[in-house]
């Protein structure tokens, strides 16, 4: 999964992207699920209020686009990312909920990870389409007014990728191999018959706060291998841990390898301000090779799975077997019986 750009409309407003999340837990088949989730403030000074957000991804066909806006108010123990030691700061607070009644064109509020009075609603109108090799997500704002100056609004969205990455080594350890590319610089096309320019785009701020005690915000890549996958070559995370949370924000039985990005590490990897905005041209690239790791159970199925299918060709490969072994054991009885008759 990835992201190529984030636009605006109107053009005159101006905002940022203060604090982006994707989490990403791939399948053994190369499938991915994807909980996006990013917060928007529009500047103090901002001349006119944001009404509408495109973003711009390389892909030309994803799959069960949905927002789970709603989830933003689920208390921890029903949604783990909602949980206060997930954020940065330690911080998540829901201020006021959305009334059922009124949920079409209102919205609730929350602090998230030092983000205090963030705007959600329920139910944001969402919509795809498809321009060249890309696809585009646009968002509007149930208000009329949008979303007004030093306003900010968090948006939560759910989707799935095929095939997200490649066999490149078989046998019973194959390798595969993944790429994930955000702000890139191609696609010049497609923006193009957006009708958008550099002005339009929504940069992005890594970090709201240098200092360690005061990270808000940020924008981080969390990538859930599937059960038993191990990394092999590349990746070089931030920081990898193993977790048992699934998209749901559930916790499950089985063990995943959990790796983390940061966009601010690769700024500084980089000798570029840490807290400096960020959208076209970037190009961070987070790639590399991961391997299924076979238990026993698994590694017996697997080769059972290879033996011949024909019956009749098992049966010889049997019967050669045990012929074998017949042949070992006559063998073995000779040789001792000729040692005891000396």
């Amino acid at each position: 999964m990835s992201v190529s750009r984030f636009f605006k409309k109107p053009r005159e407003c101006e905002c940022y992207v203060i604090k982006y999340v994707d989490r990403i837990w791939l399948s053994e088949i190369g499938d991915a699920d994807v909980l996006r989730t990013f917060i928007v403030k529009v500047n103090e000074n901002s001349p006119k209020p944001l009404k509408e957000i495109r973003i711009l991804l390389p892909f030309k066909d994803i799959e069960n686009l949905e927002s789970v806006n709603e989830t933003c108010f689920l208390p921890p123990s029903q949604y783990y990312f909602n949980s206060s030691e997930v954020a940065s700061t330690r911080e998540y607070q829901v201020i006021q909920q959305v009334n059922q009644s009124d949920r079409f064109d209102r919205f609730g509020i929350i602090n998230h990870d030092g983000i205090q009075n963030v705007k959600v609603f329920p139910l944001i109108d969402y919509s795809l389409y498809q321009i060249g090799n890309c696809l585009v997500i646009r968002l509007q704002f149930p208000q009329k007014e949008g979303l007004k100056k030093g306003e900010c609004t968090e948006v939560r969205l759910r989707f799935q990728v095929t095939s997200l990455f490649n066999k490149i080594t078989t046998g019973f350890f194959p390798n595969y191999s993944i790429e994930l590319p955000y702000f890139p610089p191609q696609y010049v096309n497609e923006i193009d018959q957006l009708d958008i320019d550099k002005k339009l785009e929504i940069k992005v701020k890594p970090i709201l706060g240098l200092a360690e005690s005061q990270f808000k915000g940020g924008f981080d890549i969390f990538l859930y291998f599937p059960p038993g996958f191990e990394k092999v070559t590349g990746f070089n995370p931030f920081k990898e841990k193993y977790d048992s949370f699934n998209i749901e924000g559930k916790r499950t039985s089985e063990k995943k390898l959990k790796l983390l990005w940061r966009l601010r590490e690769f700024l500084r990897q980089r000798g570029s301000p840490e807290d400096s905005l960020t959208g076209i041209g970037q190009n961070i690239l987070i790639s590399g090779t991961l391997i299924k790791r076979y238990d026993t159970e698994d590694l017996i199925d697997t080769m059972s799975k290879r033996l011949p299918q024909n019956r009749m060709l098992r049966i010889e490969t049997y019967s050669t077997f045990w012929l074998s072994c017949a042949a070992i054991i006559l063998a073995f009885i000779a040789i001792l019986f000729t040692f005891l008759k000396k």
